[in-house]
């Protein structure tokens, strides 16, 4: 499977789309990682077809699905470094927490207090270990540069959407790697203005998911505000992915203007925020509605910000 040229391209692609469909069911996805070679095959031909410059290979398209779909509840169903500095932490943690009754932290854990060192990576990565690595990570970031193909855009997204899910050490690592080391935001904010509403939807829960994170807040802020907040006013809501993206960019816009009331007064635009006020009272979309109303009441409460919301005051009357 690691050279083109010692199997037939047909049969190829009608075996990665049986191993596609299989990856996406429970028992199929634990089995598959377990393979051996499995996915070390399909990661290397993805790697291949991105180096020759074939990223639309009609095989890449089933490879990277399959890798989206096996990278699902990687953290919770797969043991790897992150679990046992996960159970650290928080033993760390619930340790502090004990011995501190007056502390002035919430009894909340968050990603960004562990205070344990991330592991290294394997140098040669082999089977579910690629699936986190940092080769795996670029892997998928290339092909949102090449790719013209909106399936293998979504799944390349949606990999990095499950990787950075949990509320775990691997989400803070990954979205680090990402955003940071391999600087892929401008990557993932250009899929924002796809013409797919299901691409549309993987990268802004993908936002979302490293949004969370305050080592990124202010990298975030610079290079996805504008597309986050043209989302806000400007998404139409007759696609069927509309309530998630739109409680994905609320989320997001959230965690980024909070951390940085200055900087995010530029985006609160009235078109912006008649629009969230409107997502507030959208009955058919419960979680983007309760996600809004989030939004709303952390700007209201903040003094900086008051003063912007204030110009269209009469439409935001009930959250004052």
């Amino acid at each position: 499977m690691k050279t083109r040229e010692i199997i037939d391209p047909e049969v190829f692609f009608n075996a990665t789309g049986c191993l596609r469909n299989l990856s996406s069911a429970d028992m199929g996805r634990q089995t598959m990682r377990n393979y051996p070679g499995l996915i070390d095959s399909v990661m290397t031909y993805s790697q291949n077809c991105v180096a020759s410059n074939r990223p639309d290979d009609k095989s890449v398209e089933n490879c990277i699905c399959i890798l989206h779909n096996l990278s699902y509840r990687l953290d919770a169903e797969v043991p790897n470094k992150y679990t046992q500095l996960n159970h650290m932490a928080r033993s760390v943690y619930m340790d502090k927490t004990l011995t501190g009754c007056f502390n002035s932290r919430s009894g909340k854990m968050e990603n960004d207090e562990y205070g344990v060192p991330l592991p290294e990576e394997d140098f040669k990565p082999k089977g579910p270990s690629w699936l986190y690595h940092s080769d795996a990570i670029r892997t998928y970031l290339s092909l949102m540069d090449q790719s013209k193909k909106d399936a293998t855009l979504e799944a390349c997204a949606g990999a990095l959407q499950n990787l950075t899910a949990s509320r775990g050490l691997m989400s803070n690592a990954m979205s680090q790697l990402i955003g940071l080391k391999e600087k892929g935001l401008p990557r993932i904010a250009r899929l924002l203005q796809s013409n797919s509403s299901e691409v549309v939807r993987s990268g802004a829960s993908l936002l979302s998911n490293m949004s969370r994170h305050p080592v990124l807040h202010k990298t975030m802020a610079h290079q996805v505000l504008p597309d986050v907040s043209r989302l806000l006013s400007f998404q139409s809501g007759n696609t069927n992915s509309y309530g998630e993206i739109m409680t994905s960019a609320c989320y997001t816009l959230r965690n980024l203007i909070m951390s940085n009331p200055h900087l995010g007064k530029s985006y609160l635009t009235s078109n912006m925020l008649n629009n969230v006020v409107s997502l507030c009272r959208n009955g058919s979309c419960p979680k983007a509605a309760e996600a809004a109303r989030l939004l709303l009441t952390d700007l209201w409460s903040n003094r900086e910000l008051q003063s912007v919301l204030k110009q269209v005051r009469k439409t935001l009357l009930c959250f004052g």
